[in-house]
């Protein structure tokens, strides 16, 4: 009974939980209260936000940007929003970026009088009367919807009534997709040239005519002479007199120094 057995006791398993790496971990999106404005633009009071940028944070809903009353440029762009809201009370904004998120149509800015520059590049905004919502933008300048080489584009840019219909609803912009209003349609003028099979050059012009080009008797070397003589005449004048005037100086100077040489 006292002998001691050749194997040690069995100790009991342990039991191991499976904890997902980081990467599998789902973080909240942020809420995009006052108090992460002020946290993200680094100031204390709401009315000294101008500017606020707050890209790349994954918000899914605008909110509190309305208590910034004096906010004047506001960057949202590369997030989740969904829908443009809760912008009233910002009459001092003149910059919006919206750009890169889920907004699939263009409302709830008439509290934004100010406004003159709006991008909504990236965002499914698919139907013209989807943009109805630019009306009351009266002081807009620059409207973005892709950019001017056609990427980023929101597919209502695809539509063949696209460019009409904002510049009915925006009659006073100056650029839409960084392109200006009045300025020629570049695609247009390089397409034209690519599908021409052949044209006609202009026969070239000559600048000058025979009249023009006809000299007379201007390099006529009598006819220089002739025209130069009153001047060589001043000239030949003027020379004499000099010469004069330094003849009348030598002698005077020759005077000087013989006084001086009989004093000494």
């Amino acid at each position: 009974l006292g002998t001691r057995l050749p194997f040690p006791p069995v100790r009991p398993q342990r039991s191991y939980r499976f904890v997902p790496a980081c990467g599998a971990l789902r973080l909240p999106m942020p809420s995009l209260s006052l108090e992460y404005i002020k946290h993200e633009t680094g100031e204390f009071d709401e009315e000294s936000i101008f500017q606020a940028i707050l890209t790349k944070r994954s918000i899914p809903k605008i909110e509190a940007v309305n208590l910034c009353i004096n906010l004047r440029w506001l960057d949202l762009s590369n997030n989740q929003i969904i829908r443009i809201e809760n912008l009233d009370g910002l009459s001092q904004l003149v910059s919006l970026d919206l750009s890169s998120n889920k907004i699939s149509k263009v409302e709830n800015l008439g509290g934004v009088d100010m406004l003159e520059r709006l991008k909504l590049r990236a965002n499914p905004i698919s139907r013209i009367q989807d943009l109805e919502g630019l009306r009351p933008l009266k002081k807009l300048k620059h409207l973005h919807f892709q950019n001017i080489d056609g990427s980023d584009f929101c597919p209502v840019c695809l539509k063949a009534e696209y460019k009409r219909n904002v510049m009915e609803l925006c009659p006073d912009l100056v650029a839409l997709d960084s392109k200006r209003k009045g300025m020629p349609d570049l695609d247009k003028e390089v397409k034209f040239f690519e599908d021409a099979q052949s044209f006609t050059l202009p026969e070239a012009e000559s600048w000058f005519t025979k009249d023009d080009l006809d000299m007379q008797d201007i390099q006529c070397p009598q006819m220089v002479a002739a025209m130069m003589q009153p001047q060589v005449g001043e000239f030949e004048s003027a020379l004499k007199d000099c010469e004069a005037v330094f003849k009348e100086a030598e002698g005077l100077l020759r005077l000087q120094e013989l006084k001086t040489a009989e004093e000494g």
